[in-house]
């Protein structure tokens, strides 16, 4: 058994209890009114994981919660007579389970995070991309559709409660039906439902992949419900085209804190295997045709949606930094918009965006011939 110290032996009120279920593990998150101490222990027969939350009074009555995902058949949370919770990780065989307290952030409690991940569906997706990338031929394209946010972030919210993780999902899913359908491209999903990727893991994907292209998929979020319309940005790594481009970069450069990953975005700009001024000729050269698509994007989406501004942004977004793939952000409305809102929950809208910039795409790989 290892003794894990997080914080004080004071009585802690656990608020909430969340899951969320990815292809290679699930992920459950802890709302407390403090920091806490907690033990961890395992057994195999049969294989389960369990924190022991000492000083902690419970939210609810519910002692059990049903999972049935590939990793967890139920959670089970466990008074303890001495005082606190014991939480229940009931596994379908055994896992790895990691685990790490996250302090308050914006609205955000202090957060007791649990993977329980299964490093043999984790090796298989890695496989499976590697796989993907050496059946590539020199006349397929791959293209990463990067759907923003996910699981513990929503991203932005609307004001009749839309989330940005769930519309760009759904558009991003469209867009990879749409591309799929054409011969020699080749389309992936960075995240395939409801769970959070870390930054510098969404970009890593697409290099697992070989990908020759990058869009990472987001609805922009304003304190001022006037703002709305369509942007694109691009990365720059000697500082933002402007002071809101800046703003949005610093925004979506949180998701990590917000979603909940232990490391900072990792910038990919070094690899052991590349020299320097090799990986600065990549980096030149895809940031350069980022720029290229991101003008056929900007004049296609005039379309469908209003454009709010007429050329593209740059910033240092953590998710665009890969040096060899060209990577661009596409905001596609404003959520916290009413009218943008409503255009972004309307199938017929999420096609015409999907479409449209499943078109771009395609005229960009016309102009790269």
């Amino acid at each position: 058994m290892t003794v894990l110290t997080a914080g004080t032996s004071q009585a802690v009120m656990l608020t909430d209890l969340r899951f969320w279920s990815a292809p290679d593990h699930t992920r459950v998150v802890l709302d407390l009114t403090d920091a806490i101490e907690y033990e961890t222990s395992f057994q195999e027969k049969p294989p389960q994981s369990s924190v022991e939350l000492k000083g902690v009074i419970l939210f609810t009555k519910k002692r059990e919660f049903g999972v049935d995902d590939r990793q967890l058949s139920k959670i089970n949370l466990l008074p303890i007579r001495s005082g606190g919770v014991k939480l229940v990780l009931h596994q379908k065989r055994p896992l790895n389970t990691n685990i790490f307290l996250l302090k308050p952030y914006l609205d955000k409690p202090y957060r007791l995070v649990i993977d329980v991940v299964d490093p043999e569906q984790e090796k298989k997706e890695q496989d499976e991309r590697q796989r993907q990338k050496n059946t590539k031929t020199k006349q397929t394209r791959t293209v990463v559709i990067d759907p923003g946010h996910g699981g513990e972030d929503p991203g932005a919210i609307g004001p009749q409660r839309s989330m940005e993780k769930n519309i760009v999902l759904a558009i991003g899913t469209k867009l990879l039906h749409a591309l799929d359908q054409q011969n020699h491209v080749r389309t992936f999903l960075s995240r395939k439902g409801d769970y959070f990727v870390p930054l510098e893991h969404r970009a890593r994907i697409a290099r697992d992949y070989g990908a020759d292209l990058f869009v990472s998929l987001h609805t922009d979020g304003s304190f001022n419900p006037q703002a709305r319309g369509s942007s694109v940005y691009c990365l720059s790594l000697s500082g933002a085209t402007d002071e809101a481009a800046r703003i949005l970069a610093d925004k979506e450069n949180m998701s990590n804190v917000l979603g909940g990953a232990v490391s900072k975005p990792a910038t990919l700009a070094k690899d052991p295997n590349l020299n320097q001024i090799l990986l600065d000729l990549m980096q030149n050269n895809s940031m350069k045709e980022s720029l290229r698509l991101s003008e056929i994007l900007l004049d296609d989406l005039k379309d469908v949606n209003r454009v709010k501004y007429q050329s593209y942004r740059q910033a240092n977004f953590a998710v665009l930094r890969a040096p060899d793939i060209v990577s661009v952000l596409v905001e596609m409305a404003y959520i916290t918009n009413k009218e943008d809102e409503q255009l972004l929950n309307r199938s017929e809208f999420q096609d015409r965006m999907a479409k449209t910039l499943g078109s771009s795409i395609l005229k960009y790989f016309k102009d790269s011939l």
